[in-house]
C-alpha cells in the first residue's frame, strides 16, 4: 500500500493553536464535545463555560446558518431535539434562535476568546466557510480556532479563504487499505492541515500514516475509560470527548 507522505501546513505556525499541536504530539490533548456534552446541554454557553473550566485545551462547536445569515451553534439542522422549540434553523432569525438557547457564533466567541481554543465545525449554509472565517478573522482569533467539517468542499474553501486558518477533515467509516491511501490523497489535494476519525473507526494503520505526513488526528466522541488508554497508546494528538474533566483527570493519572 502506497502512503501519500502530507506536509505540515504553516496554518499551525502561531498562537494558541500552534503551542495544543505541539503538545499534542507529546501526549494526548483533551477537546470538549460540544462544550461539555455530558454535563450541560450540548452547545450551550453553559456548557463552553464548563470546557473551559475542565481543563481541556479545546472546545468544539457546530454551526448553521440561520435565517438572517448569521451564524447559529447548533449542532442539528432543527432546533426540534436540543430545544423546546420547532422548525429548521436557516428558517429562523438570530432573536429567534437566543431565545431558545441558541447563540450566535460571536456570542460563543466572546466567552472563548484568549481563555480556550475553540473548533468550529462547519454543518451546513450558504456561504457558511465566508462567514466562519470572516468573523474568526474579524475577532483576531485565527490562531486560537480550527475549522472542523465532514464536508471536504467545506475545507477546501476554508483554506482558500484563509490559508493561515488550520482546518481539519472529518472522515467517516474505517478506511484502510487503498481507502485510507484515498484519504490521504484527498486531503493533501484539499490542503487539509489534520483528519479527524470517530473512536470506532480510527486504527492504528490510519494514525501511523497521517503522522508520516505530520498531520494530526482528531478522534470524537470518546468515552472515559479504555479507549481513551487505547488512544494514548497510538498516539492520538486530539481526543474529543463529552466528558473533558473526566478525561483530562485519567491522561494525567496515567501519565498521558
Amino acid at each position: 500500500m502506497i502512503h501519500f507522505v502530507l506536509c505540515l501546513a504553516s496554518a499551525w505556525s502561531e498562537g494558541p493553536t500552534a503551542r495544543i499541536l505541539a503538545d499534542s504530539w507529546v501526549r494526548p490533548q483533551v477537546i470538549g464535545h460540544r462544550g461539555a456534552a455530558a454535563h450541560a446541554p450540548d452547545t450551550t454557553l453553559r456548557g463552553f463555560r464548563l470546557a473551559i473550566a475542565s481543563g481541556a485545551v479545546a472546545t468544539e462547536c457546530d454551526v448553521h446558518v440561520d435565517a438572517e445569515g448569521n451564524l447559529a451553534v447548533i449542532h442539528d439542522n432543527t432546533v426540534d431535539r436540543t430545544t423546546t422549540g420547532k422548525g429548521r434553523v436557516k428558517e429562523k432569525s438570530s432573536a429567534e434562535l437566543r431565545a431558545l438557547g441558541v447563540p450566535t457564533l460571536a456570542d460563543l466567541t466572546a466567552i472563548t476568546q484568549g481563555k480556550i481554543v475553540l473548533v468550529v465545525e462547519i454543518k451546513d449554509g450558504e456561504d457558511a466557510p465566508r462567514k466562519v472565517v470572516e468573523h474568526i478573522r474579524s475577532q483576531g482569533m485565527t490562531d486560537q480556532t480550527i475549522v472542523f467539517s465532514f464536508h471536504a468542499k467545506f475545507v477546501e474553501a476554508t483554506k482558500a479563504l484563509d490559508p493561515k486558518q488550520p482546518s481539519v477533515w472529518l472522515v467517516s467509516g474505517k478506511p484502510t487499505g487503498e481507502k485510507l491511501d484515498e484519504v490521504l490523497a484527498q486531503a493533501a489535494r484539499m490542503g487539509a492541515d489534520g483528519l479527524g476519525f470517530s473512536y470506532q473507526g480510527v486504527t492504528e494503520e490510519a494514525i501511523v500514516a497521517a503522522h508520516k505526513g505530520r498531520l494530526p488526528v482528531f478522534v470524537w466522541t470518546v468515552p472515559p475509560g479504555p479507549e481513551v488508554e487505547r488512544l494514548r497508546a497510538l498516539k492520538a494528538n486530539f481526543i474529543i470527548t463529552d466528558h473533558p474533566k473526566e478525561v483530562v483527570e485519567q491522561l494525567a493519572k496515567s501519565g498521558g
